[in-house]
């Protein structure tokens, strides 16, 4: 169990390893142990030792990257999803000025990645490494500052997630941690919430009126429009 402090949200790859541990070669004994029928270290078995062994270490130095990532910027990209999260997008991107502050209130996202690796000696491929992830955060208690489309902050909340990292179709590690989001983290230049081709380009922008005034911060709770603002979304 962990919980985020001062040094920020941790990565995928340190809530399931640990901040301190040699990922990688934890990673290559998982990835030769034995088990299913698509073992790397038997497909790679015919190969001189120390060709194995640096196959063995590049494929879990890869695999160490792939999962390096931000787990705060892996949940922004399932609330991609989220319906009221992508309609208050949509409304501030356009009314420029405006913001929304959107409040979560128990809600799940689930982010699933089955990556491949191929293992290449010589040019030719000897092998592939399937691996299959699957991020759940349980929200709660989460307000979202949105604005020009974008994730302008993140205000207090918490949020409970367990990762599972899954090597050749098989559970190999699962990992629990709480994250107390102790105050606003202001993100900077936003995080687009929408496809980028629903932005405007910069052409567009400067036949845009960019004296218009700010409108003020919404604070409804009903979900929908009020008259004269935005509504604050409530899944």
């Amino acid at each position: 169990m962990t919980t985020a402090g001062e040094g920020g949200t941790p990565t995928v790859l340190e809530l399931l390893f640990g901040p301190h541990a040699d990922a990688a070669e934890i990673l290559a004994g998982e990835i030769l142990s034995p088990g299913g029928d698509q073992n790397l270290g038997r497909a790679l078995a015919h190969l001189p030792e120390t060709t194995r062994n640096a196959a063995v270490r590049e494929t879990a130095s890869t695999t160490a990257g792939l999962l390096d990532v931000d787990l705060i910027a892996v949940l922004v990209r399932g609330w991609r999803e989220h319906r009221d999260i992508v309609s208050a997008a949509r409304r501030t991107l356009a009314t420029p000025g405006s913001t929304e502050v959107v409040r979560m209130i128990g809600h799940e996202v689930t982010v699933s990645q089955q990556p491949s690796i191929s293992v290449l000696v010589n040019g030719r491929q000897v092998a592939t490494l399937q691996l299959g992830l699957s991020i759940v955060f349980d929200v709660s208690a989460l307000l979202l500052a949105i604005s020009g489309g974008r994730l302008t902050a993140v205000y207090s909340g918490r949020c409970d997630i367990t990762v599972t990292l899954a090597v050749q179709g098989t559970d190999v590690i699962v990992r629990h941690a709480h994250l107390e989001l102790p105050g606003v983290i202001p993100i900077r230049q936003g995080i687009r919430l929408l496809p980028a081709s629903e932005y405007p380009t910069a052409d567009d922008l400067m036949g845009q009126d960019t004296a218009s005034p700010a409108r003020p911060v919404s604070a409804g709770g009903s979900g929908r429009p009020e008259p004269g603002g935005e509504g604050v979304g409530e899944p």
